[in-house]
């Protein structure tokens, strides 16, 4: 791992602060393409904080730095007033940005060459340490390391999470460690949980730290990593007078978990099982100004929002077009507002609602708003706003009256390109269940024109914001439509409009049934594959593509679809599947109860003829599509099926994109410049071939071009004439 040197590092970022140009005004602008380097350094913001007066901004822009070989954060310091920005040092990790209670600082917890440790930044930018772990524990997909998902890259960790009281005067925070002594034999279970490692790993466990005013720590609390809670949601807590309530987890056996709420007393030093989950207000909760749990119920266009207690009856505020979530989560210090994110159901778009005891106000702009921070009386948030074809900038959001204005541009890079024509779109599929998605039309766009097209699908992460790689991954959607395709980013149909869609989602998430795994199957793979193969004839019978130049690609839950839809369609004439696997026999045994309400049980059992039925590997005679598969860890499922299509001649590719060093992987989005770029040039080489009928140039493995002659001259053919449209 590359760590930037300690040594001149802040007085190097003071030397380096730019004043940046306020965010362009909406309209009509002359710019230039996109190219792959724009897709490749699209920036996320991933943190935002408002100073305590409101005065000033801090914020982290992620993206990929090609020296560094992985991607890095710029911390910004934004005047409010003033509209201009500075940049005041860059970290390969930058998290959990907070105001210091009673202060004008934040905090941070950031990587900037001793691994990720809590700083404390002025508003002038100085930054300085606010506490450091030196007994760093490595995370990510890489020997000797702790596991923390697919898409954690390879980072020291010192200070895992942390918390203010409301006064600044106390600190919660806590760390991994390693476990002490020889690694333990396992038995049972123990040894089953390791069938789907890769790499080697260590034992660590999680410490929880109270600092007091005099700077005395105590150790409150040690829980084991396989506490989802400890390791991924630490700073969760509610400091209520002496006591702080936090949440662990103790799982049991099952798919789901047992979670209980505990309470350290700061004075007495102890810890009590909380009982009352009332007085307790599970953590997880979005509480609104009635002191309940915000949540939204139905099925159908709008859905009901509602605030419920233990004892008490609902209180129903009415029906609105959006789900909600914590992702813009705040309540006011009186406890008479509350604020949450939304997501509108026909557009993707995200927005807020302003919950108040008589009144529900949803405020939205031309784009969505993410990654917002609240002043204390809920008048003012900062926000980042982006679309499609809007590059992210920064906004300040005046709750009272819905009105947003331009703060600063986030990447002035991306302001220079010239926006495609993106529109929203449902699709309703030949079963009444509707998809909703974005149609990226090509530069050149003349209507009365039949383009090719390439369908992009990644469960329900096609919405309205700037070139995510949650959604299009390492297919270059802009690059597709720079270059003369219609890319469709289509969703899975939602499940909130049918109750048996819902009921579906249910069983794969708790890992049992109702439903039976048939109806599973055909709710939640056969219905998604319909509304794609939908999707394509109706923008063919609208004269817009050419159903004969269709492409299919998705990565994860997307690749999932990819997979399922070239087993039971023709209409798709190439197909690329990243980094998937589900679904096929052999990944059963690492995901067990994901798989029993798929299939209703192990491949090895009475269960098989469904497997046999259904698995894409077990169908792989009935592919038409030439299929590559592009993977950061080559499990034994992505190798099932490239063997099973291989045999029945269907043209084939798997590609295998490599970590930093052999004793590491790609992540699950992968985190390597270089890999991103050649992956993102192969998908484009692959469908020109395939769908064009072109050699590209600009193909980043050349000498696969001759395989793949030999793969178009010696598979089998093609399987007929493709489904068009009606």
């Amino acid at each position: 791992m590359l760590n930037c040197p300690k040594t001149g590092l802040f007085a190097a970022a003071f030397l380096a602060v730019v004043a940046l140009s306020p965010a362009s005004p909406a309209g009509e602008r002359i710019g230039r393409p996109w190219t792959l380097e724009d897709i490749l350094l699209v920036p996320e913001v991933n943190e935002l904080a408002l100073s305590s007066d409101g005065r000033f901004a801090i914020y982290a822009a992620e993206a990929a730095d090609a020296e560094a070989k992985r991607t890095r954060a710029r911390i910004r310091i934004v005047d409010i007033g003033a509209r201009t920005q500075r940049n005041i040092a860059s970290a390969d990790v930058a998290r959990s940005f907070k105001n210091v209670p009673g202060t004008e600082d934040w905090s941070a917890l950031l990587d900037i060459g001793e691994g990720l440790q809590l700083y404390r930044i002025s508003a002038a930018g100085k930054i300085s340490p606010e506490i450091k772990n030196p007994e760093l524990i490595s995370v990510g997909k890489a020997d000797l390391s702790v596991a923390m998902g697919g898409g954690a890259p390879p980072l020291e960790i010192g200070i895992l999470a942390y918390d203010w009281s409301p006064d600044g005067q106390s600190l919660w925070y806590s760390q991994l460690k390693a476990k002490s002594g020889p690694p333990p034999v396992r038995f049972d279970e123990g040894v089953t949980r390791l069938r789907s490692r890769r790499r080697s790993s260590i034992e660590t466990e999680v410490d929880f730290f109270l600092r007091a005013p005099d700077g005395s720590i105590d150790r409150v609390i040690t829980r084991p990593t396989s506490d989802r809670m400890a390791m991924h949601a630490g700073a969760k807590v509610i400091w209520r007078g002496d006591e702080i309530l936090f949440r662990t987890e103790a799982p049991n056996g099952s798919p789901g978990s047992v979670f209980e709420t505990r309470a350290w007393n700061r004075r007495q030093k102890s810890i009590r099982i909380v009982s009352n989950e009332r007085d307790a207000r599970t953590l997880t909760m979005l509480r609104g100004p009635r002191g309940g749990a915000l949540s939204t119920s139905g099925i159908g266009a709008a859905l009901e929002l509602i605030e419920s207690g233990p004892g008490e009856e609902p209180h129903r505020y009415g029906r609105f077009p959006f789900t909600i979530s914590d992702s813009n989560y705040a309540a006011s210090r009186d406890g008479r507002k509350t604020i949450v994110g939304t997501r509108n159901l026909e557009t993707s778009r995200y927005g807020l609602a302003l919950v108040e005891k008589t009144d529900v106000r949803e405020i939205t702009g031309t784009g969505s708003l993410t990654k917002c921070s609240f002043d204390n009386r809920l008048s003012l948030a900062i926000c980042v706003e982006e679309g499609v074809s809007k590059p992210p900038r920064l906004v300040r959001v005046d709750l009272a009256r819905g009105a947003i204005e331009p703060l600063v541009t986030v990447s002035p890079r991306h302001e220079e390109i010239m926006p495609l024509q993106a529109r929203a779109k449902t699709w309703t599929n030949r079963n009444g269940y509707k998809a909703t998605g974005y149609i990226l039309y090509p530069r050149e766009f003349r209507p009365a024109t039949r383009y090719p097209a390439i369908v992009i699908t990644h469960g329900f992460d096609a919405d309205e914001r700037f070139a995510k790689a949650e959604n299009q991954w390492n297919y270059p959607a802009q690059l597709f439509a720079e270059r003369g395709y219609v890319v469709l980013l289509i969703n899975d149909p939602l499940p909130y409009q049918s109750s048996n869609l819902r009921a579906a989602y249910s069983a794969w998430s708790r890992g049992s049934g109702p439903p039976d795994p048939e109806t599973v199957r055909q709710l939640i793979w056969i219905e998604g594959v319909n509304s794609l193969v939908d999707a394509v004839n109706d923008l063919a019978a609208e004269g817009l593509i050419d159903p004969a130049r269709v492409g299919i690609a998705g990565y994860s839950r997307g690749a999932q679809m990819v997979n399922v839809a070239v087993t039971r369609t023709e209409i798709f004439s190439a197909a690329s599947s990243g980094d998937g696997g589900f679904l096929e026999p052999s990944g059963y045994a690492g995901w067990p109860a994901s798989y029993d309400p798929v299939y209703g049980g192990s491949p090895m059992s009475e269960h098989f003829e469904q497997y046999r039925s259904f698995a894409p590997s077990l169908n792989a005679m009935k592919v038409c599509a030439p299929v590559l598969q592009q993977v950061a860890a080559a499990s034994p499922s992505q190798a099932e099926l490239f063997d099973a299509l291989r045999a029945a001649k269907v043209p084939t590719q798997l590609t295998y994109y490599p970590g930093t060093s052999p004793a590491s992987d790609e992540t699950h989005i992968f985190h390597i410049p270089s890999n991103r770029m050649l992956a993102m040039r192969e998908n484009v080489a692959w469908f020109d071939y395939w769908l064009l009928g072109k050699r590209n140039t600009d193909a980043p493995f050349p000498e696969r071009l001759a395989m793949w002659d030999r793969m178009a001259e010696n598979g089998k053919p093609r399987c007929g004439a493709n489904e068009s449209a009606p």
